[in-house]
C-alpha cells in the first residue's frame, strides 16, 4: 500500500534545477524587456549610427572599424533581431516552465531558443571581425546553461 502512495507524489524538483529555472526566469524576462525596447527603437536604429560616425572621425580600419560596421549591420537588421530577441526569450522561459515541473519537452525547447538566439544574429550581421568576439563571449552562459539543464534531464520525465 505504501508503494502505491508513493506512486501517486511527484518527485521532488532538485534544488539545482530550482535555481537554475529561476535564473532563467530572471533572465528570459530582462531578455524580454530588451527585446521590446530594441523594437521600439528600431525605427531609429540606423539614424543613430549614422549620427554617431557623422560626430567625428572613424578610423580607416582595426577592431573599431569593424565594431562600426557590425553595429551598422545590426541597425539595418533591427526589425528582425528585436523579434528574433523577444521570441527566442519567450520560448526559453517556456521551456523553463517545463522545466520546472520536471518535463524533458522543456530542455528542447529551451535548446532550440538558445540556439536560435544565437544563429539568426550571426546569420543577419556575419561571423568577422569584432562581433565574431562578442558572438563567443555571448555564448558562454547559453552553452553553461544548456550543459547544466543537461546534467538535470535525469530528474525530469
Amino acid at each position: 500500500m505504501e508503494n502505491e502512495n508513493a506512486e501517486l507524489v511527484p518527485a521532488k524538483r532538485p534544488q539545482f534545477l530550482t535555481v537554475l529555472c529561476i535564473l532563467t526566469f530572471i533572465g528570459a524576462g530582462l531578455g524580454l524587456l530588451g527585446g521590446f525596447w530594441n523594437l521600439i527603437k528600431a525605427p531609429t536604429a540606423l539614424e543613430e549610427i549614422e549620427s554617431i560616425q557623422s560626430m567625428g572621425t572613424m578610423p580607416e580600419g582595426g577592431m573599431f572599424a569593424d565594431m562600426m560596421e557590425g553595429a551598422v549591420l545590426a541597425a539595418q537588421n533591427a526589425y528582425p533581431l528585436a523579434i528574433t530577441t523577444i521570441v527566442s526569450n519567450l520560448l526559453c522561459l517556456l521551456g523553463a516552465m517545463f522545466m520546472w515541473k520536471q518535463r524533458k519537452n522543456g530542455y528542447y525547447i529551451y535548446v532550440a531558443a538558445q540556439l536560435m538566439a544565437l544563429i539568426v544574429p550571426t546569420a543577419l550581421i556575419g561571423f568577422g571581425g569584432a562581433f565574431s568576439g562578442f558572438m563567443i563571449i555571448g555564448a558562454i552562459f547559453p552553452i553553461a546553461f544548456i550543459v547544466m539543464y543537461g546534467v538535470n534531464m535525469k530528474h525530469m520525465s
